[in-house]
């Protein structure tokens, strides 16, 4: 399984390599097209650091960990817990934890909080468009836009734990 994950994760380094290389993706896969994060030296930036290590991760309910997989409140437990932050493991908890800010003022490592029918979904705020999440059942840990025509309107605010 391990060696699974480490091939997994070369092919997606590989793919990222040549795509920047070549200015075109080799794959229509969204988790294969990873544009570069400009990180700067805030603990959110950190956060969102680690929480990038994971990038093409498998999506797996109620987990929290490389080993196992994440979820979309897993993902955001696991990587501030490896900073020594906590914040909590459910999606509800992490909708109303730290402080809101104004979508103007969120910055890398803050919580974006959507609201999908019934159900919360939170990511993690990469840079001024974009964020990193673990999706739903079947997907990967990946990058999307705040301003994509799915998740523009479902946004309900961003919390700030760091």
């Amino acid at each position: 399984m391990l060696e699974q994950l480490v091939t997994r994760r070369k092919l997606i380094l590989l793919a990222s390599v040549s795509s920047l290389l070549s200015g075109c993706s080799m794959f229509s896969s969204d988790r294969y097209s990873y544009q570069p994060v400009s990180y700067d030296n805030s603990e959110g930036s950190k956060v969102l650091r680690t929480a990038m290590s994971q990038y093409g991760a498998k999506y797996k309910y109620g987990k929290a960990s490389p080993s196992d997989g994440f979820d979309c409140s897993g993902l955001i437990f696991w990587a501030y817990g490896k900073h020594g932050i906590t914040v909590p493991r459910h999606t509800a908890a992490q909708s109303k934890a730290g402080k809101w800010v104004a979508a103007r003022n969120a910055r890398q490592g803050d919580i974006v909080v959507f609201r999908i029918g019934r159900r919360l979904h939170t990511g993690l705020v990469a840079d001024k468009g974009r964020f990193l999440h673990a999706p739903s059942s079947g997907g990967y840990v990946r990058m999307e836009s705040l301003s994509g025509v799915y998740w523009k309107n479902k946004i309900v605010g961003y919390r700030r734990i760091v």
